[in-house]
């Protein structure tokens, strides 16, 4: 979300949490060893997701094959969080939910898709 992070060199490694496995197969049919929740930093994705949220990550998910859905992804190399669209023969749109924020259509190839964002948690 917002600008986007550099993956490679902002990376941070995680604790383990425990989660009810039940909890899991309502978001996702996926083992829980490919569930990750990671913090979404940045504001191109609100209303749907606020600054800091947390966001239920499934890896197992890697492959665009759900319109309208919110991924987690590489873009030029740069972490981000968006909807992706595909809109032609190796096209895809990358969408932000906050109309300030403009929408790209870029390559295929630009993207790697990381995982798909299944849930997410809202601090209050």
């Amino acid at each position: 979300m917002g600008p986007g992070t550099d993956i490679d060199q902002d990376y941070i490694d995680g604790e383990i949490v425990q989660l009810d496995v039940s909890f899991l197969r309502r978001l996702t049919p996926s083992s829980p060893e490919l569930i990750r929740i990671v913090n979404g930093v940045g504001d191109s994705m609100f209303p749907t997701i606020h600054d800091s949220e947390d966001l239920v990550l499934d890896l197992g998910q890697r492959t665009l094959n759900l319109q309208d859905r919110i991924w987690a992804i590489s873009l030029f190399g740069v972490g981000a969080v968006k909807r992706l669209q595909v809109v032609g023969q190796g096209r895809i749109e990358v969408i932000s939910d906050n109309p300030d924020v403009p929408n790209r259509e870029v390559d295929a190839e630009d993207i790697i898709i990381v995982g798909r964002v299944v849930g997410s948690i809202r601090r209050h």
